[in-house]
């Protein structure tokens, strides 16, 4: 009786004062409770089946010590709002009271039940749901609770967009006593508490099935989710993906401890935990995929007795102590994985059992197997473990795995602004890297920028060094959408505050001093010193700012490598480096003085320059540049250079060390066509090529080439004042059988008309003559290769080019391409047939008849030393060793191929490349000499041979010999011996 007179004296004043109404029983209809009033909660109110307890948006519900609300069969309905939720606290009327009240019960609820924008604080349990079906909790915040959400034999039941932080345990889903719990959803919450943040179990003969974590960041626990199977009756279809886990296990807990059998865990982020994912014995058949592993402690545990579970598509890197560590290696698979960034760590993927375990198709971040020998821990450091077989390994990394985050990502300060960098991902399908900045909370910037395929990127103002600072790399395929844990983003990869040395650095050699002003270090350390790579020295190397004093060594190799090296209040040294350059004075070469044809433009691709910042070209005349800012620019005469006939260019490099300049002179010459037909008897040719050889002091050389019309005209537009010789060649496959010659009618250059060129030339005639003898058809062939000369020996311009029809081939490829090659009879008095080398140098006779016959070459202003005799026979169908060789204004024909009757001397190996062996006979010790002779007559060689005994074998070195045909003497007083050999 004197607990009811307190109840109705309390209820009176408040309801005087406050509008606060008790409440406790049974409910026996439904009601609405409104934000006018504040609800105390006097017993534990029971809403049983059939009655409604609806509640408004801005209640505020107060519950007594040991008190709470139980949904017997009822249901609830909470419509809070985003700006005006619905609160349930304990109703403390003391000061300093701290204890839980009961918390909400929703106990075999049939009818629909939901809590929309609700907070409950200090509760034993904020909810349970047990035995209940199709309860939703949404936009909610449970915090400072013994346990935040209890999900007992309960379906159907949605946990949404809700915060549960600060609780010992967060969300706890079980089954037991034969019951059920299966289809329930944790989706888009945040979950960081102290002990579980999860924690999911099922009983004996009971059932857990089809239960979905999903997109939630669970963080900061003993236990990110620990599920675990105690002799369950039926566990399958459970689902862990798209979720942020983080910072989990301190020294001894787990990001997600899998006891559950059948549980695909995909597309989650591991960061930062103990242990990432270990998967215990009775978590068998479960698919581990596309998962992120970035920077925990340890990565994969897998206990003894586990059997069947699949590691697939996954990404690890910079996990600091093990990547993966396994106590059963009979069954399961870890294939097509990403170990990446390992550091200097070793022995990350360790065996702990006495078999072998077999992980193939991984990729290690190398190729090197001797560096991933020692990422590996098994038999061959331990006998009494099993091997883990790795190959075969992939040589690059599988792009359907997430992205890796960017790896040695630091923060400095650069001119008061914030500068973020790191190195670059190797991601093949890599579309570039995005900066986080600004408000980090709960794994999410205020702002980001994308930056392409930079790897640096400062901040604007306003960004302070001791913000946090992320990155991230994306791929081709990113989506609009939770990139990070689609696999298309990676994980934030946080920048680390590391000192600043300063920017690489340009001097010149007569500065022999320099002061380092922009290194800082922004955070509080312990001690710091410089180091150089050269010989140069700093008056102090543990100042902030020295001054460095290049050394010798430094100045002759043109720089050093400066180090800041900075000892952390941890005893960890952080190094930056820059770059110190030294200088010569800028170095310019304008060219060489020329000579051109009025109105062409001149490509000055001689000039050079070296130690410059920036280039200017000035002309004497009138032309113009296209770019004088340019070291290889193009001048366009003007009219008055052309008038002038010369022209001064002077080309002016500036650089900090000093301005120098060059000039080069360019004669112009006034220009002249020629123009005129190629013949073959009555018939004009076509297709064929004339080609004009200038002559000049050091001899004939090629200018241009113009290719005849259909009806045989030809015409040079441009060709400046002097003497040429026109050589004309047919199509070597032409039908009259045609042959080269010179203007007019003369096989060879020297005999050929020189035709001046000082006005314009009309009606040049080139009759082109014929075979003397047209050869029957047989078996045999001569073939060859003409040897490529020195640039200076032949335009490369003219020579390099198809000639006859359009070719993708390149021309001069190992070999000088277009030279004449002419077939004569055995005495040089019929000429047989003609033909070009190939864009190989190659040149080819083919079915021939047997015979004796002769090669020569011709090119103007080169003199020929044609053949020795080739006879084909029945015995010898084939001569495949014709070599063609230009040197010192000849051209030089050798033949290879060499027969037992052309040597007097055995030379062995032949042909050889560095050493050959010479047998000799020396009966009577007789002092001997040794000459060596190239094709062209030079004597390239020459060797006394020491007395030593009347016969032993001469050994000589020819590395140095330019390979071809040499000839060789012994001579001595008595007799002379020959020999040859091919290099």
């Amino acid at each position: 009786m004197k607990y009811g007179i307190l109840i109705l004296f309390l209820t009176a004043t408040l309801q005087l004062f406050s509008d606060t109404i008790l409440v406790g029983g049974i409910m026996e209809e439904s009601q609405t409770w409104t934000n006018e009033n504040t609800y105390v909660v006097k017993k534990d109110l029971i809403v049983p089946n059939n009655v409604v307890l609806s509640i408004n948006h801005g209640v505020t519900v107060k519950i007594d010590f040991g008190r709470g609300i139980i949904i017997e069969k009822g249901s609830l309905k909470i419509s809070g709002m985003q700006t005006d939720s619905v609160i349930f606290i304990p109703n403390y009327v003391l000061p300093g009271q701290e204890w839980k009240w009961k918390g909400i019960v929703i106990r075999k609820a049939k009818a629909e039940s939901y809590l929309n924008f609700v907070k409950i604080i200090d509760a034993k349990v904020g909810i349970k749901l047990e035995n209940s079906q199709n309860v939703n909790i949404e936009n909610s915040s449970i915090t400072d609770c013994q346990l935040g959400i209890q999900i007992v034999n309960s379906s159907l039941s949605f946990l949404v967009n809700c915060n549960i932080e600060n609780n010992n345990d967060g969300i706890e889903i079980t089954s037991s006593d034969m019951g059920i719990c299966s289809d329930n959803t944790v989706r888009n919450c945040i979950i960081k508490n102290l002990n579980h943040n999860i924690y999911a179990s099922v009983e004996k003969e009971s059932a857990y099935q089809n239960n979905i974590i999903t997109n939630n960041l669970i963080g900061y626990g003993n236990n990110g989710i620990w599920v675990d199977d105690n002799a369950g009756l039926f566990v399958s279809g459970n689902i862990i993906e798209n979720n942020i886990i983080l910072n989990n296990g301190a020294e001894f807990g787990y990001g997600l401890y899998l006891g559950q059998d059948s549980t695909l865990v995909a597309n989650n982020i591991f960061w930062r935990n103990n242990v990432a994912v270990f998967s215990e014995q009775n978590g068998y058949d479960n698919l581990i995929i596309n998962n992120s592993f970035y920077q925990n402690n340890l990565a994969l545990a897998i206990a003894a007795g586990n059997v069947s579970n699949s590691h697939l598509n996954n990404t690890f890197s910079l996990n600091s102590n093990l990547l993966l560590l396994t106590q059963q290696a009979q069954s399961g698979q870890f294939r097509n994985n990403n170990l990446m960034n390992t550091g200097e760590v070793e022995n990350i993927v360790v065996n702990n059992t006495d078999y072998d375990f077999y992980i193939p198709d991984n990729y290690w971040g190398t190729t090197d197997t001797s560096k991933i020998n020692k990422l590996i821990y098994d038999r061959l450091d331990d006998p009494n473990l099993g091997l883990i077989e790795y190959q075969p390994f992939l040589y690059s990394l599988d792009t359907a795995n997430p992205v890796s985050p960017p790896y040695r990502i630091i923060k400095q300060l650069v001119n008061d602004k914030v500068l973020v960098s790191w190195c670059s991902n190797i991601e093949q399908d890599l579309m570039g890297y995005r900066v986080y900045y600004g408000g980090y909370t709960n794994y999410s910037f205020s702002q980001s920028v994308e930056i392409g395929t930079d790897t640096s990127f400062v901040l604007s103002n306003g960004i302070a060094i001791n913000d946090s600072i992320a990155a991230t790399a994306f791929d081709s395929t990113i989506k609009q959408n939770n990139n990070q844990l689609s696999g298309h983003e990676s994980p934030f990869a946080f920048a680390k505050i590391y000192p600043y040395a300063g920017n690489d650095t340009v001097i010149c050699k007569n500065i022999n001093e320099l002061e380092i002003e922009n290194s800082n270090i922004p955070f509080i350390y312990q001690s710091l010193f410089w180091l150089t790579s050269g010989d140069g020295y700093f008056i102090n190397t543990q100042s902030l700012n020295p001054t460095y004093f290049p050394g010798n060594i430094d100045v002759q190799s043109g720089g050093a490598i400066i180090s800041f090296n900075v000892i952390t209040t941890t005893g960890d040294t952080l190094i930056d480096k820059f770059n110190l350059l030294i200088i010569d004075d800028p170095i310019v070469f304008a060219g060489n003085d020329t000579i051109v044809i009025a109105d062409t433009e001149i490509d000055l691709v001689e000039a050079s320059a070296q130690n410059f910042d920036s280039i200017m070209w000035i002309t004497s005349g009138d032309g113009s540049f296209n770019n004088n800012t340019l070291v290889n620019p193009v001048y366009s005469p003007g009219a008055t250079d052309n008038e002038l006939g010369i022209v001064f260019l002077e080309i002016v490099a500036y650089s900090r060390c000093g301005v120098v300049t060059d000039s080069v002179t360019i004669f112009i010459e006034p220009y002249f066509s020629v123009e005129g037909k190629l013949w073959v008897g009555q018939e004009s040719v076509n297709p064929g090529v004339i080609i004009a050889f200038k002559e000049n002091e050091e001899g004939a050389r090629a200018i241009q080439i113009e290719s005849a019309e259909s009806d045989g005209t030809f015409k040079f537009e441009k060709l400046m004042e002097g003497n040429y010789y026109l050589y004309a060649l047919p199509d070597t496959n032409n039908i009259d059988n045609a042959v080269p010659c010179y203007y007019a009618d003369d096989l060879r250059w020297q005999s050929a008309y020189l035709l001046p060129v000082d006005a314009d030339v009309y009606d040049v005639d080139i009759h082109l003559p014929t075979t003397d003898f047209v050869l029957p058809s047989g078996e045999a062939s001569i073939s060859g290769h003409m040897e490529k000369p020195e640039d200076s020996k032949f335009n490369s311009d003219i020579y390099c080019m198809p000639w006859f029809e359009n070719s993708t081939y390149y021309f001069c490829n190992n070999g000088l391409s277009n030279n004449t090659v002419l077939l004569f009879n055995n005495t040089i008095t019929k000429l047989l047939d003609y033909t070009l080398t190939d864009e190989l140098g190659n040149f080819y006779f083919s079915e021939l008849p047997f015979g004796e016959y002769i090669v020569d070459a011709e090119k103007a202003g080169f003199s020929s030393f044609p053949s020795s005799l080739i006879t084909l026979s029945p015995e010898h169908k084939n001569e495949t060793g014709v070599v063609l060789q230009i040197s010192q204004q000849k051209i030089a024909i050798s033949i290879n191929s060499i027969t037992s009757e052309e040597i007097f001397t055995k030379v062995f190996p032949n042909p050889a490349s560095a050493e050959i062996n010479i047998p000799y006979s020396n009966p009577n010790l007789l002092s001997s000499q040794l000459e060596i002779y190239d094709i062209f007559g030079n004597r390239v060689l020459s060797y006394i041979i020491p007395i030593e005994k009347t016969s032993f074998t001469i050994k000589l070195d020819i590395v140095n010999l330019a390979p071809g045909l040499y000839f060789g003497q012994i001579i001595n007083s008595n007799q002379t011996s020959h020999f040859r050999f091919v290099k």
